[in-house]
Protein backbone atom coordinates (compact mmCIF):
# COMPACT_ATOMS: atom_id res chain seq x y z
CA UNK A 1 0.00 0.00 0.00
CA UNK A 2 1.07 3.45 -0.37
CA UNK A 3 2.44 4.73 2.31
CA UNK A 4 0.67 8.25 1.28
CA UNK A 5 -2.38 6.89 1.19
CA UNK A 6 -4.45 9.21 3.95
CA UNK A 7 -7.82 9.62 2.27
CA UNK A 8 -9.98 9.02 5.39
CA UNK A 9 -13.36 7.35 5.01
CA UNK A 10 -15.22 11.03 5.05
CA UNK A 11 -18.69 10.85 3.72
CA UNK A 12 -18.34 15.17 3.35
CA UNK A 13 -15.27 14.44 1.15
CA UNK A 14 -16.93 11.88 -0.73
CA UNK A 15 -20.12 14.36 -1.38
CA UNK A 16 -17.51 16.85 -2.50
CA UNK A 17 -15.94 14.90 -4.79
CA UNK A 18 -19.06 13.61 -6.33
CA UNK A 19 -20.30 17.10 -6.92
CA UNK A 20 -17.18 18.54 -9.34
CA UNK A 21 -17.61 14.95 -10.68
CA UNK A 22 -20.88 14.01 -11.82
CA UNK A 23 -19.95 10.71 -13.19
CA UNK A 24 -18.40 9.60 -9.50
CA UNK A 25 -20.51 6.89 -8.08
CA UNK A 26 -20.68 7.99 -4.29
CA UNK A 27 -21.43 5.02 -2.83
CA UNK A 28 -18.56 3.00 -5.25
CA UNK A 29 -15.92 5.40 -4.17
CA UNK A 30 -16.93 5.35 -0.46
CA UNK A 31 -17.00 1.58 0.01
CA UNK A 32 -13.54 2.06 -1.88
CA UNK A 33 -11.73 4.31 0.48
CA UNK A 34 -13.12 2.38 3.56
CA UNK A 35 -12.03 -0.57 2.02
CA UNK A 36 -8.44 0.54 1.27
CA UNK A 37 -8.31 2.34 4.65
CA UNK A 38 -8.73 -0.86 6.43
CA UNK A 39 -6.48 -2.65 4.17
CA UNK A 40 -3.78 -0.07 5.00
CA UNK A 41 -4.67 -0.38 8.71
CA UNK A 42 -4.55 -4.38 8.80
CA UNK A 43 -1.65 -4.53 6.53
CA UNK A 44 0.55 -2.29 9.17
CA UNK A 45 -0.95 -4.00 12.29
CA UNK A 46 0.02 -7.26 10.64
CA UNK A 47 4.15 -5.82 9.66
CA UNK A 48 4.59 -4.11 13.36
CA UNK A 49 3.64 -7.95 14.84
CA UNK A 50 5.48 -9.35 12.17
CA UNK A 51 8.76 -7.17 13.23
CA UNK A 52 8.65 -8.03 16.74
CA UNK A 53 10.09 -11.60 15.21
CA UNK A 54 12.45 -9.67 13.08
CA UNK A 55 10.07 -10.77 9.32
CA UNK A 56 8.14 -8.56 6.99
CA UNK A 57 5.02 -10.15 4.85
CA UNK A 58 7.31 -10.71 2.31
CA UNK A 59 9.83 -13.39 5.12
CA UNK A 60 6.68 -14.83 6.13
CA UNK A 61 5.46 -15.75 3.38
CA UNK A 62 8.19 -17.82 2.00
CA UNK A 63 8.56 -19.04 5.60
CA UNK A 64 5.06 -20.39 4.73
CA UNK A 65 5.65 -22.40 2.18
CA UNK A 66 8.96 -23.84 3.35
CA UNK A 67 6.97 -25.11 6.13
CA UNK A 68 4.16 -26.24 4.18
CA UNK A 69 6.04 -28.32 1.69
CA UNK A 70 8.31 -29.68 4.28
CA UNK A 71 10.95 -30.10 1.56
CA UNK A 72 13.58 -27.58 0.13
CA UNK A 73 12.63 -25.60 -2.43
CA UNK A 74 14.20 -23.88 -5.89
CA UNK A 75 14.10 -19.74 -5.73
CA UNK A 76 12.05 -20.32 -8.81
CA UNK A 77 9.34 -22.03 -6.91
CA UNK A 78 9.85 -19.51 -4.39
CA UNK A 79 9.62 -16.90 -6.45
CA UNK A 80 6.54 -18.20 -8.17
CA UNK A 81 4.65 -19.09 -4.98
CA UNK A 82 4.84 -15.81 -3.40
CA UNK A 83 4.15 -13.72 -6.74
CA UNK A 84 7.65 -11.85 -6.87
CA UNK A 85 10.36 -11.66 -9.13
CA UNK A 86 13.24 -13.87 -9.07
CA UNK A 87 15.77 -10.58 -8.06
CA UNK A 88 13.13 -9.26 -5.13
CA UNK A 89 13.49 -13.19 -4.03
CA UNK A 90 17.10 -13.42 -3.87
CA UNK A 91 17.08 -10.02 -1.17
CA UNK A 92 14.11 -12.00 0.59
CA UNK A 93 16.08 -15.70 1.24
CA UNK A 94 19.80 -13.30 1.43
CA UNK A 95 18.07 -11.77 4.91
CA UNK A 96 16.41 -14.78 6.11
CA UNK A 97 19.96 -16.79 6.03
CA UNK A 98 21.31 -14.16 7.37
CA UNK A 99 19.33 -14.97 9.97
CA UNK A 100 19.52 -17.97 10.72
CA UNK A 101 15.71 -19.30 9.43
CA UNK A 102 16.85 -20.61 6.11
CA UNK A 103 19.70 -21.98 4.43
CA UNK A 104 21.11 -22.49 0.61
CA UNK A 105 22.19 -26.10 -0.86
CA UNK A 106 22.48 -27.04 -3.99
CA UNK A 107 20.34 -29.97 -5.47
CA UNK A 108 21.52 -33.11 -7.20
CA UNK A 109 22.54 -31.75 -10.39
CA UNK A 110 24.64 -29.01 -8.58
CA UNK A 111 23.17 -26.20 -10.85
CA UNK A 112 20.30 -25.59 -8.62
CA UNK A 113 20.15 -23.95 -5.20
CA UNK A 114 17.38 -25.35 -2.56
CA UNK A 115 16.01 -23.38 0.14
CA UNK A 116 15.24 -24.95 3.35
CA UNK A 117 13.92 -23.80 6.53
CA UNK A 118 16.64 -24.41 9.69
CA UNK A 119 16.33 -25.67 12.66
CA UNK A 120 15.40 -21.93 13.94
CA UNK A 121 13.42 -21.28 11.10
CA UNK A 122 11.58 -24.61 12.15
CA UNK A 123 10.77 -23.51 15.21
CA UNK A 124 9.62 -20.12 14.82
CA UNK A 125 6.95 -21.56 12.43
CA UNK A 126 6.03 -24.16 15.10
CA UNK A 127 5.83 -22.39 18.19
CA UNK A 128 5.64 -18.40 17.59
CA UNK A 129 3.62 -18.52 14.11
CA UNK A 130 1.00 -20.24 15.63
CA UNK A 131 0.65 -17.21 18.26
CA UNK A 132 0.68 -15.09 15.50
CA UNK A 133 -2.35 -16.65 14.04
CA UNK A 134 -4.71 -16.32 16.85
CA UNK A 135 -4.58 -12.81 16.35
CA UNK A 136 -6.00 -13.36 13.20
CA UNK A 137 -8.75 -15.34 14.31
CA UNK A 138 -9.72 -12.55 16.78
CA UNK A 139 -9.45 -9.72 13.91
CA UNK A 140 -12.03 -11.98 12.34
CA UNK A 141 -14.07 -13.04 15.21
CA UNK A 142 -17.34 -11.08 14.37
CA UNK A 143 -17.93 -12.99 11.02
CA UNK A 144 -20.08 -15.83 10.81
CA UNK A 145 -19.20 -18.71 8.46
CA UNK A 146 -21.64 -16.64 6.05
CA UNK A 147 -19.91 -13.40 6.63
CA UNK A 148 -16.56 -15.29 5.26
CA UNK A 149 -18.28 -16.63 2.30
CA UNK A 150 -19.98 -13.46 1.22
CA UNK A 151 -16.99 -11.51 2.24
CA UNK A 152 -14.65 -13.90 -0.20
CA UNK A 153 -17.49 -13.72 -2.88
CA UNK A 154 -17.25 -9.58 -2.92
CA UNK A 155 -13.17 -9.86 -2.45
CA UNK A 156 -13.37 -11.92 -5.47
CA UNK A 157 -15.10 -9.07 -7.75
CA UNK A 158 -12.99 -6.82 -6.35
CA UNK A 159 -10.11 -8.41 -7.93
CA UNK A 160 -11.94 -9.14 -11.09
CA UNK A 161 -12.50 -5.63 -11.54
CA UNK A 162 -8.93 -4.73 -10.59
CA UNK A 163 -7.61 -7.18 -13.12
CA UNK A 164 -10.28 -5.52 -15.63
CA UNK A 165 -8.80 -2.00 -15.09
CA UNK A 166 -4.53 -3.67 -15.00
CA UNK A 167 -5.82 -4.80 -18.96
Amino acid sequence: MDSEFNFKHDPNKVKMLSDKFPNLDPQSLSTLVLFMQTSHEIYNGVSSLLCEYGLSVGNLKILIYLFLYDRSLTPSELAEYSGVTRSTITSVIDKLERDGLVRRSTLTDRRMTAISLTDEGKQLMTEKIPKFTLLFADLMSEFTQEDHIYFTTLLQKLSSGLERIKE
